[in-house]
């Protein structure tokens, strides 16, 4: 059978018998750790002991008379008897799996390496710089209260909210007016015909656009209106010009036509579409 230390787990391989007839006090080899180690149970296999060999007759021969012993002597004879059955009774019959011995934990009041207190002084530098730091963020809020307002509008609000400034109206820059198109661009030289194209009377209208301004004009589309002799609208179209950028003091041509203009039209006018 196995036995396994309660204490340092290693297993021996013992003898059932030597645990008969009611178990007995066993010792760890490994670690000297002592137990009771009960009877096997009776479905494990007992091997029997090996039969002693018996001692060979001894002639007796005549001897002196021995000395009685005395009481020391007997008490000696008796310690030794005992050691040689606990040590009968130690098992070191065939270790087997010897699992590595763990490490007891550090009892209290060991040799430990002593942490070394922390001084005061640093301590309370951290506390007097971290005032340092809160007072010149709060004094940078309330200096510098006009370049935050401007950078940050929304911030403005925030003054107001914790009574350190009345609402201060934000000023929008607003841009300069620009000039109207009709200043800048003009449209001369209307030229109107009448053609057959494909037997379907089409009305052409050409012309000039002339930048009178100082700089480079952008023309993004013009819109022709035929108008009646009251001077009611008849019909309209967008049309583009012959380039899309004119410099100052150029001219660009256009022209465009209408497949069946209303007979009753009196008057062409051209103009350019403002989307700046």
């Amino acid at each position: 059978m196995i036995l396994t230390c309660p204490e340092c787990k290693s297993r021996y391989v013992v003898n059932p018998s030597a645990l008969l007839p009611r178990g007995r006090t066993v010792r760890c080899a490994k670690c000297s750790h002592s137990w009771f180690e009960k009877k096997p149970e009776d479905d494990v296999e007992i091997v029997p002991p090996p039969p002693k060999p018996e001692p060979a007759p001894v002639e007796k021969t005549e001897e002196p008379e021995a000395e009685s012993p005395s009481k020391d002597e007997v008490a000696a004879e008796q310690a030794d008897q005992d050691d040689s059955q606990t040590s009968e009774s130690e098992v070191t019959d065939f270790p087997i799996n010897k699992p590595r011995k763990r490490r007891r934990p550090v009892p209290k009041g060991s040799n430990l390496p002593a942490l070394q207190n922390q001084k005061y002084g640093s301590s309370k530098m951290g506390w007097v710089s971290l005032v340092i730091f809160v007072t010149a963020i709060i004094s940078s809020f309330l200096i510098f209260q006009e370049t935050i307002i401007r950078s940050w509008p929304a911030t403005n609000k925030l003054y107001t909210a914790i009574g350190l400034n009345e609402p201060v109206a934000q000023t929008i820059p607003q841009e300069e007016p620009k000039a109207p198109i009709g200043d800048l661009l003009k449209v001369d030289g209307l030229a109107p015909r009448l053609e057959q194209v494909n037997n379907i009377p089409h009305l052409f209208i050409a012309g000039y656009i002339e930048n009178v301004s100082n700089e480079m004009q952008s023309i993004t589309s013009l819109i022709a209106t035929l108008k009646d002799a009251s001077g009611q609208d008849l019909r309209s179209w967008d049309f583009t010009a012959d380039a899309s950028v004119i410099s100052a003091g150029e001219r660009v041509t256009f022209e465009t036509s209408l497949p069946n203009p209303p007979a009753e039209a009196r008057d062409i006018s051209v103009s350019i579409l403002d989307n700046r």
